[in-house]
C-alpha cells in the first residue's frame, strides 16, 4: 500500500473579482484560517462546495488533498509541505470553524472566543512554554502551563467548540 502523500490541485487562471458576497465570505474565512477542510467549510456555509468551485475558479483558491480529505487553501499560500502539515492545518481550520461556529474567531494565531477571551493556539506536540489553547494532534501526554485549555484534533470534527474545549 502507497503511503498518503499531498496532491495539490492549482487553477491556471490570474485570480479574478468575488461579485458574490456569500463567495466573499467563505474566501475571508479561509484567509483568515490558513486553509480548511471540506467538511469545515460544509458545516459553515450552505453550498459551500458551490461557492468554492466558483472561488477556484476566479483563482482565489486552491485544492491540497490527502486520501479522501479535501483541504481549501486561499491562492497565496504556500501548499502543505507534507502530510504532516496538510493535517496541522486542517486542525486549524477545525479549530476555527468550531470558533466561528460558536460565534467566536480565529485570527493570526489567536482564538477569539465570543465573551472575548483570547488565546494564543498552539498545535502539540511540541509542547507550549505559556497559557494556550493547545490543539493535540496526537494522543499523548504533555504538560500544559496553568490557564491553558485544550482541545483533541479529532473531537473537533464530532463536537462544537463548548464540548470540546478542556482546562488545564
Amino acid at each position: 500500500m502507497k503511503p498518503d502523500r499531498v496532491i495539490v490541485e492549482y487553477t491556471r487562471t490570474a485570480p479574478g473579482i468575488v461579485t458574490s458576497r456569500h463567495a466573499l465570505a467563505v474566501l475571508e474565512f479561509i484567509e483568515s484560517c490558513g486553509g480548511a477542510p471540506e467538511e469545515a467549510m460544509a458545516l459553515l456555509f450552505r453550498r459551500s462546495k458551490l461557492l468554492l468551485g466558483k472561488l477556484k475558479g476566479a483563482g482565489m483558491v486552491y485544492r491540497a488533498r490527502v486520501g479522501d480529505t479535501v483541504l481549501w487553501m486561499p491562492a497565496g499560500a504556500s501548499p502543505p509541505r507534507d502530510t504532516n502539515h496538510f493535517r496541522r492545518r486542517a486542525a486549524v481550520g477545525w479549530l476555527a470553524a468550531r470558533l466561528k461556529e460558536a460565534g467566536g474567531r480565529y485570527e493570526k494565531g489567536s482564538a477569539i472566543f465570543p465573551n472575548g477571551a483570547v488565546f494564543r493556539v498552539a498545535l502539540v506536540p511540541p509542547a507550549p512554554r505559556e497559557p494556550c489553547l493547545a490543539v493535540f494532534m496526537k494522543s499523548e501526554k504533555v504538560h500544559l502551563q496553568k490557564g491553558s485549555v485544550w482541545v483533541s484534533r479529532e473531537d473537533l470534527r464530532a463536537h462544537g467548540i463548548r464540548e470540546c474545549l478542556k482546562p488545564v
